[in-house]
């Protein structure tokens, strides 16, 4: 058998060939489609009020590579500033130099954590040369993360909403408090199967950051989003901290529900070695029983209960008693105003949705600035609930006709001929010049004579 002696790259080399040969291409149609644009707006513009001046030329970095091309310069003689039309209508800042795509990537990399550092390298990695730096990215997140977003349309209906809330604490760099809480409450519309999973309906997020009363910013925030009456009622999970508990005081239809997530971790605590009454425990509150609950943790001899804990057992049976109840099922209420609560389950969400948060916030002794922290939880809100990351800019001020399009049709527009060299078309060749001296000169050199 003859010996092979060409050498076949591996599976990972042809993948990294192919993929920056993709880059290229890709970079290409960009610049094409980007050009084409920018003449047809040179033709359609209000010439009476754009004036022509310049052409320069600009490169962004996009989740493809570096795309380079121009575009003009125009005068606006109603401002007296110069604008760059084809930024205004592609709603993009060209001084950003940075796709809006690969903007919200950077973003979503570091809302997901570890650490901006962390984004970058990973961004690096994908992109094969290295984009922005972790300080870069962080400005930009905390830009977006502040720009104010566009106004939604109609207000949701409900009769009920179910609301859980809950606070997190997180340290603080270079301020004279160490540490704040960020109250946060997750509202939504019921549950729903989906695949087999059931996840929250219509979810959405209540980040308060005002100087004003937590509730009285919820109100707000409920009035600008959804379409309530004086027969929508209101389902709030909380752990006890007096003020979740004020809720009750600033609705007419309110009902506040204990979270048993927070029960049961504090009662394991005192009495999980004592396995009868920690059956007892588990069966009253799966059965929303407060009476048998309360009757359970009372008949616990506290010499059962480590001595360290007593004093802190004693104040924590006052404190479910002080709530008897808000342990009930709140599904007897609603039954009793005529509401089907059929595919309504159990509240209990408020700890799995803050722990997505604090996974970013707290994992390794991170501290933070007020302005970062909000920021990313903010931005963390908005991946949540399936927003966009980036919010772009666009202008108004200059209509442009309407034009039923595809980007094929403006890849196939710059392939015309008229476009001259572009595709490879030499204009000296086909016109009367042909003939020429030097028409026929540079047929010689295309036949290779």
């Amino acid at each position: 058998m003859q010996k092979l002696t060409t050498k076949i790259p591996t599976i990972k080399d042809l993948e990294g060939l192919l993929f920056r040969k993709l880059q290229e291409q890709f970079s290409e149609g960009m610049r094409r489609i980007l050009e084409a644009l920018d003449d047809w707006i040179m033709e359609q513009r209000d010439t009476a009020r754009f004036r022509l001046k310049d052409q320069r030329e600009i490169s962004i970095d996009t989740l493809f590579g570096t795309v380079r091309f121009k575009r003009r310069l125009y005068l606006d003689r109603k401002t007296g500033k110069h604008v760059f039309l084809l930024d205004r209508m592609m709603q993009y800042e060209g001084r950003d130099k940075l796709s809006p795509n690969l903007e919200e990537l950077a973003i979503q990399f570091a809302s997901q954590g570890p650490s901006y550092r962390d984004s970058a390298q990973r961004l690096e990695a994908l992109l094969g040369y290295r984009v922005l730096s972790h300080e870069a990215i962080r400005d930009k997140l905390i830009v977006q993360a502040e720009r104010t977003e566009p106004s939604e349309g109609e207000r949701r209906p409900v009769r009920v909403l179910f609301v859980e809330v809950d606070g997190l604490y997180t340290k603080l760099q270079r301020e004279r408090r160490r540490g704040m809480e960020n109250r946060i409450a997750v509202v939504h519309e019921g549950w729903e199967s989906e695949g087999g999973r059931v996840r929250l309906k219509a979810k959405r997020y209540y980040y308060h950051t005002g100087d004003g009363d937590f509730w009285e910013g919820f109100g707000d925030f409920l009035v600008q989003h959804y379409d309530m009456d004086e027969q929508t009622w209101l389902v709030v999970n909380g752990d006890g901290a007096d003020w979740i508990g004020e809720c009750t005081s600033y609705f007419t239809r309110c009902i506040y529900t204990l979270d048993r997530f927070h029960v049961v971790r504090e009662l394991r605590r005192y009495v999980g070695h004592l396995p009868k009454v920690w059956k007892a425990i588990r069966k009253s509150l799966a059965s929303f029983d407060a009476d048998m609950l309360l009757e359970t943790l009372a008949a616990v001899p506290e010499t059962q209960i480590a001595e360290e804990w007593r004093e802190e057992w004693r104040k924590y049976r006052a404190f479910l008693k002080h709530h008897r109840e808000h342990l009930r099922d709140y599904r007897d209420k609603l039954r009793k105003a005529g509401i089907d609560t059929s595919k309504m389950r159990p509240m209990g969400s408020a700890e799995a949705q803050m722990r997505i948060m604090a996974k970013r916030t707290k994992r390794g002794g991170y501290s933070w600035s007020v302005r970062g922290v909000r920021a990313m939880l903010k931005t963390i809100m908005k991946s949540k609930e399936g927003r966009p990351l980036t919010n772009l800019k666009g202008d108004t001020s200059q209509n442009f006709p309407f034009v039923n399009t595809t980007i094929r049709q403006w890849l196939q527009e710059v392939k015309r001929q008229s476009k001259g060299c572009i595709n490879g078309t030499i204009r000296l060749l086909l016109g009367p010049m042909q003939s020429s001296p030097t028409g026929r000169a540079l047929k010689g050199l295309i036949r290779g004579n």
